[in-house]
């Protein structure tokens, strides 16, 4: 289950709060860049899909189910996308 902080921080990003969605890129840009880079050994491309999973994430908030855990949601976005490009 999600921290309340988590769910905070996700209500605010879906009220459109800028500095929220900052954030919220801040908190995860590592990781998400670091499986990006994992999987497709070139850091370009790893920047151009860490990007697309943020804009992705943050469009689709609202299919979250904040009963899990939001990394492993947008750990997998990120997957998917450099799947989709490889």
């Amino acid at each position: 289950m999600a921290s309340e902080g988590m769910q905070a921080l996700i209500s605010r990003c879906l009220a459109g709060e800028s500095p929220a969605i900052c954030e919220l890129v801040g908190r995860y840009q590592g990781q998400v860049f670091g499986l990006c880079y994992r999987m497709l050994g070139h850091r370009q491309d790893a920047e151009d899909m860490a990007q697309e999973t943020f804009v992705r994430a943050v469009r689709n908030l609202r299919q979250w189910d904040a009963q899990r855990e939001f990394e492993p949601w947008l750990l997998a976005i990120a997957g998917n996308r450099c799947r989709t490009l490889l």
